[in-house]
């Protein structure tokens, strides 16, 4: 469903356009005042803006939004400590070449600390950063 309405300037204070929204027949106001920064408005100021709203769900992604191609596990299960295993990265382009990765193929860590994009895996004597998509928890 979209909501369409119309809105009229009724002032201009401090830096700010102030529009309202007029009944529609017997139907009430639905946006009321709606104040819009000047800087962000043509000049001169419009006499009348057109608000479209949509409605939907919101769905908040588990990883951080730079990171929004790359597959994440269960935050509470890559935890420090964490056994995880490195397998081919199936979703999101790879920071290095796929040598890089080749090298640690199947090999089995515990994870050091996690960052927004990924986690530092401990690899017996060695240790790396890994993206979540190249990561699967294992028990």
């Amino acid at each position: 469903m979209t909501l369409i309405a119309t809105l009229t300037l009724a002032q201009e204070t401090d830096g700010r356009a102030h529009y309202v929204e007029a009944p529609r027949g017997e139907h009430l106001p639905v946006l009321r005042t709606l104040s819009v920064e000047s800087w962000a408005l043509p000049k001169p100021t419009p006499s009348a803006i057109r608000v479209t709203v949509d409605f939907y769900e919101l769905t908040r992604p588990r990883t951080a939004p730079d990171a929004s191609r790359v597959a994440r596990p269960d935050f509470e299960a890559l935890m420090e400590g964490a056994k995880v295993t490195i397998v081919k990265n199936a979703m999101a382009g790879t920071k290095y070449p796929p040598e890089w990765l080749e090298q640690y193929l199947g090999r089995t860590g515990k994870v050091l600390w996690t960052t927004a994009g990924g986690a530092m895996i401990k690899l017996d004597d060695e240790a790396s950063w890994f993206s979540y998509a190249e990561l699967r928890v294992t028990e």
